[in-house]
């Protein structure tokens, strides 16, 4: 905290009066250390700040200007007061625990109990406001999205101002841009994913950015099978970082959408156009969407046993994060469908054979200071007194097969199975 407290009076060197606010003071209220601290200067130019302070640099992309840098070892983003006052600036955001803010000498700005709030594990819109989400509907999903996360209670009050403002405004929701909500869900869905798609069927709000998942609740197994999915990721999220990645919980929420029955194997290039176009929509970006559809198309062959050679050319093809995530991912579908006992002696020997893989790739890597392969292009044209082609290609996927397979692990082996081609 002290160091926090160091960074304000810096910034006030240059006399600009500074606080730390929002995410920064919450989760310090709550006893975790950011890694980011979040900060409101009563100025409405950050280039000055950041040219008296000496460091950092605009960021003039999103509604508010952010000034980005780091000061006595701390990363941080500041923001102009919204409003004349701290306590103006308080009253803008959407939810009390985020409504706090501290000064420069340690004093704490609480003007809508929202230290009360973390106490009590209750998200309230700060004070009491309904025009907070007259302003942004948007900022309901956000609400949602800290109660899943942090696994607080809506406040009876805001529960029901914010129920009532649905069931007269819905048009209001579906006025809001795609990409928008795609940003809000992906927030939501990256630590709690099920509990935050429970709250968004709780308040009815599915239909309004995902109507295919709405849809599945005609076949009450196939609905539900989706939320024992997404429990199983949170799971997974919790105990696994490799596991923390877009595409495996996007994988989750859109596992049964196009489908029929509970096996999947009904899934259609329809389902696959389905899936691309929400997450364009959504603004998720173009890798993550081909490893979505790489684990929704290929997961169930990891339920028939799966020799090193597919698994080389699997890594090759979609990484090797890919790989284990859809290897990951099959396992959480077979356990939220019952049948791990049925596949869990043909996973363990899938996810045996994929870290051999796994671990001949690594130890190129360890052997070259980080280069992916052995040999470049380059060195293979000059070895074999070759011209550049094709074929140069061909050869050098042909030694990742060896590698990967365990029939080279040395520089030397590589030239020699290369002067043996």
């Amino acid at each position: 905290m002290r160091n926090y407290l160091d960074v304000l009076a810096k910034i006030e060197e240059t006399r600009a009066k500074a606080w730390l606010v929002g995410d920064t003071v919450r989760m310090l209220q709550m006893g975790v250390q950011p890694e980011v601290i979040t900060l409101a200067i009563d100025s409405d130019d950050m280039y000055s700040v950041a040219l008296a302070l000496g460091t950092g640099s605009v960021d003039a992309r999103g509604p508010y200007p952010a000034l980005r840098g780091e000061i006595l070892g701390v990363n941080f983003r500041a923001f102009g007061l919204r409003g004349a006052t701290i306590e103006d600036d308080l009253a803008c955001r959407d939810i009390s625990i985020e409504a706090i803010a501290i000064r420069s000498d340690g004093g704490i700005v609480d003007p809508f109990g929202g230290r009360f709030d973390i106490r009590n594990k209750v998200i309230r819109l700060t004070g009491d406001n309904v025009d907070l989400i007259r302003e942004d509907p948007l900022r309901i999903l956000r609400m949602l999205r800290f109660s899943a996360e942090l696994e607080m209670d809506i406040f009876w009050k805001t529960e029901s101002d914010v129920r009532a403002f649905l069931e007269s405004h819905a048009d209001r929701m579906s006025e809001i841009p795609q990409e928008r909500w795609g940003r809000e869900i992906m927030k939501g869905l990256v630590r709690r994913p099920c509990r935050f798609i429970r709250m968004c069927d709780n308040f009815h709000l599915i239909p309004f950015f995902l109507k295919e998942l709405e849809e599945l609740k005609r076949e009450k197994d196939l609905y539900e099978h989706v939320l024992k999915v997404l429990d199983m990721i949170e799971k997974e999220l919790d105990t696994n970082k490799i596991m923390q990645s877009d595409a495996f919980v996007l994988a989750g929420l859109f596992n049964n959408i196009g489908t029929k029955t509970l096996d999947g194997h009904d899934r259609t290039k329809y389902t696959d156009r389905t899936v691309n176009e929400y997450l364009t929509r959504w603004n998720i970006p173009s890798e993550t969407i081909e490893e979505v559809l790489a684990i929704l198309n290929n997961y169930r062959n990891f339920y028939v046993p799966t020799d090193e050679l597919k698994f080389c050319r699997d890594v090759l093809e979609y990484s090797e994060e890919a790989v284990l995530v859809a290897l990951e991912f099959a396992k959480c579908v077979a356990e939220a469908q019952g049948k791990l006992e049925e596949y869990g002696d043909v996973l363990e020997n899938n996810t045996w054979n994929l870290k051999q893989v796994l671990r001949r790739f690594t130890s190129v890597r360890l052997q070259t200071e980080g280069a992916p392969r052995y040999m470049t292009g380059r060195e293979v044209m000059s070895l074999l007194n070759m011209k550049p082609g094709k074929r140069v290609g061909e050869l050098l996927e042909g030694l990742d097969m060896a590698v990967g397979t365990g029939k080279v692990s040395s520089r030397a082996g590589a030239i020699e199975w290369l002067k043996a081609q």
